[in-house]
């Protein structure tokens, strides 16, 4: 004998013809229909609720989603926006990713500023929808109230089987081809996500082993990691995190730029990430990383600050705090340029409060407090925040676990001190030989490189004090060839020397692709920043400089170095015993031990994102005090309080003095 299924209440608001259509296809023999209103009191004794609308009222779904969200009911939308017909996403209780994600997802994705202005007016402001829909035909109708009966069944019976859980179905009305946009719920989303408190105890990090494939490869491979699943949940043009990923195969190496999705609410431009391999898949995964960590690494995602005090005081009350002036402080003629913008900066001295989050220092062993402005670089500041430095995204890193995101973060830190040491001190590095490299696919490369770019590699061994290989990479166009940029400065560091050379060549193609152009429209603006350094203001102002032959003469002590090694001569100790272990946790334990001999902390700030978890990863903000900051923009270098700037030139026979403060090198830095 056939049971009678149990039917489940589902409230259907809204009306219209979606509506109609949406009530004639849902299959009354699973389901009671009760037709009511957002405000009836009914409805959260509903099992499931349909929100339908013939036009886009995003207010009056907003209310509706916080009110489901409350009662912890599931809220299926459908409705039109413009010229297509979106259903979902299905709010579930108990899970992230609601309809104000959707839309937020939405306007981030949304590059045209008219669009998004639309869009905002819509969203935040009482702006009155159309008031039909003209492209709404009864076979569009038909098929928005089959896939709604679909969804809402599959929900009920076969939730494996849903297609709106974090996603849209999006039915354009001119061409009817549905397509399905997923997306990640986003960390900023006021209906279904909450910053939690910054505390000192989930500062704590204690390091676990990781075994790696070889004694060279520094990433782990997890399956939730994959190129695929990276790409797939993250990459959307419509709803993605990252709404654009594009592939230039026109250079030496496959080129990937991404745009993070764009949020109103912080004011900035969209951010590119950048790939560069020898693969077009892993240029684009790399692109797309480079996208996650700069989400993270503008502003906190997942806690907010809650210490706003002075070094002073915390200092009084017995706090473990770092204090700032180990960072590097800017001069004082920069705040006098950042007043001319209307920017809240000024100068630091012990009693200026202002938000600290918490980090781990493995000097100490413990937490440690440090100002957040040196931890993200796109927060807000104002009278109550001060802003006293001015902060790149120099540390910050994306690792699969936590342990290789703060290998690749103490990497970065050293590559920009390195570089950043020899433009500040002027040491004449030994050249490296480049025919030395045993690698023959670097070889190649270097080979190919030239003959397809016209310029001549030199590279520099640039390690100095570091316990890794640094070296420094210039471009060269020997020919003078006209309205070709003159030079290109990398740099690179890696535990293997080759890898090293490796990312230096790949920085190099990534910006040598677009920098023709660049120093077309900008030779004229170039010129003027030459023969006044404090009208180099932004990241591309520093290389555009050293785009004109005439600006060459800065680099003639490292271009002109009578110096000359080997790469076995320059790196014996890994050619004759190259590391042989196995675990990142003691590559990083030694890396981290080598700096602390040398009186450098290792300080460790979490800024994993909610966002970066659905593929498993973590990011991190790493601080090494007395290390040199990277600092685009002649007016922000921070060059004050480096013992190591003024004695390490002098300690590797460099100078036969410590260095002055009138001998540190006045001119902008070329690092791009």
């Amino acid at each position: 004998m056939r049971q009678t299924p149990i039917k489940h209440g589902i409230g259907l608001v809204g009306q219209g013809n979606i509506a109609r259509s949406v009530l004639r296809h849902l299959d009354t023999e699973y389901v009671q229909i009760i037709t009511c209103l957002p405000e009836d009191e009914q409805l959260p004794r509903c099992s499931f609720i349909v929100y339908c609308s013939d036009t886009w009222a995003p207010q009056e779904l907003q209310k509706l989603n916080r009110r489901c969200l409350q009662a912890k009911r599931p809220l299926l939308p459908v409705y039109t926006q413009f010229g297509e017909a979106i259903i979902g996403p299905c709010v579930i209780p108990g899970e992230k990713g609601c309809t104000s994600c959707a839309e937020l997802c939405k306007l981030g994705t949304t590059y045209a500023d008219t669009d998004r202005e639309l869009l905002h007016q819509y969203l935040y402001h009482e702006q009155t929808p159309p008031a039909f829909q003209p492209w709404l035909s009864s076979f569009s109708l038909e098929i928005l109230g089959t896939l709604v009966a679909r969804e809402v069944l599959a929900y009920l019976q076969q939730p494996e089987r849903l297609q709106t859980r974090r996603a849209l179905l999006s039915l354009p009305l001119t061409t009817l081809d549905c397509q399905r946009h997923t997306f990640v719920p986003l960390s900023s989303c006021p209906a279904c996500s909450e910053l939690t408190s910054d505390s000192e105890q989930e500062a704590t990090i204690t390091l676990q082993s990781r075994h790696k494939s070889d004694a060279f490869t520094y990433r782990a491979r997890i399956p939730s990691a994959t190129p695929q699943n990276i790409i797939s949940t993250y990459v959307d043009e419509q709803t993605g995190l990252i709404y654009s990923l594009t592939v230039d195969h026109t250079a030496t190496l496959p080129i990937t730029a991404t745009h993070l999705h764009y949020e109103l609410q912080d004011g900035r431009e969209p951010t590119q990430g950048t790939g560069c391999t020898l693969r077009t898949q892993q240029s684009k995964v790399v692109s797309v990383l480079e996208s996650l960590e700069r989400y993270a690494g503008m502003r906190p995602r997942s806690k907010r600050s809650a210490v706003q005090a002075s070094y002073h005081q915390l200092s009084q009350q017995g706090r473990s705090v770092l204090d700032p002036n180990t960072l590097g402080l800017q001069d004082p003629e920069c705040f006098e340029q950042h007043e001319q913008q209307c920017c809240h900066m000024q100068p630091y001295h012990h009693d200026l409060e202002f938000d600290w989050v918490w980090g781990y220092s493995f000097q100490r062993q413990a937490p440690i407090l440090v100002p957040e402005q040196s931890v993200y670089y796109g927060l807000p500041h104002g009278r109550n925040n001060p802003s006293f430095i001015y902060e790149v995204s120099n540390g910050c890193a994306l690792g699969n676990n936590l342990e290789e995101a703060i290998f690749h973060g103490c990497l970065e830190v050293i590559e920009r001190d390195s570089f950043l040491l020899t433009w500040y001190a002027r040491p004449g590095l030994p050249r490296l030989d480049l025919n030395t490299v045993t690698d023959p696919t670097i070889r190649l490369l270097i080979e190919r490189v030239e003959h397809q770019t016209g310029y001549t590699l030199h590279a520099f061994n640039a390690t100095l004090d570091h316990a890794l290989p640094c070296i420094c990479l210039l471009g060269v166009d020997e020919g003078n060839r006209e309205g070709v940029p003159k030079l290109h400065a990398l740099s690179g560091s890696h535990p293997h020397p080759e890898q090293t050379l490796l990312r230096g060549l790949r920085e190099f193609v990534a910006t040598t692709s677009a920098a023709h152009e660049m120093y077309k429209q900008g030779r004229e603006q170039a010129r003027e920043m030459l023969a006044d350094g404090h009208q180099v203001k932004t990241m591309f102002d520093h290389p555009l400089v050293y785009y004109l032959p005439e600006a060459f003469e800065r680099l003639h002590f490292l271009y002109h170095t009578p110096r000359r090694q080997t790469f076995q001569e320059a790196f014996a100790t890994f050619y004759q015993q190259p590391p042989a272990q196995m675990d990142l946790k003691e590559d990083i334990e030694q890396l981290i031990q080598y700096y602390l001999q040398r009186n450098i902390d290792t300080i460790v700030v979490d800024q994993t994102a909610p966002e970066h978890l659905h593929t498993g990863m973590r990011c991190v903000k790493v601080l090494m005090p007395g290390m040199l900051p990277m600092t685009f923009g002649q007016h922000n270098r921070r060059v004050t309080g480096f013992s190591r700037l003024h004695q390490v030139p002098y300690t590797l026979g460099y100078q036969d003095h410590p260095l002055t403060m009138d001998e540190i090198n006045p001119h902008p830095h070329p690092f791009f």
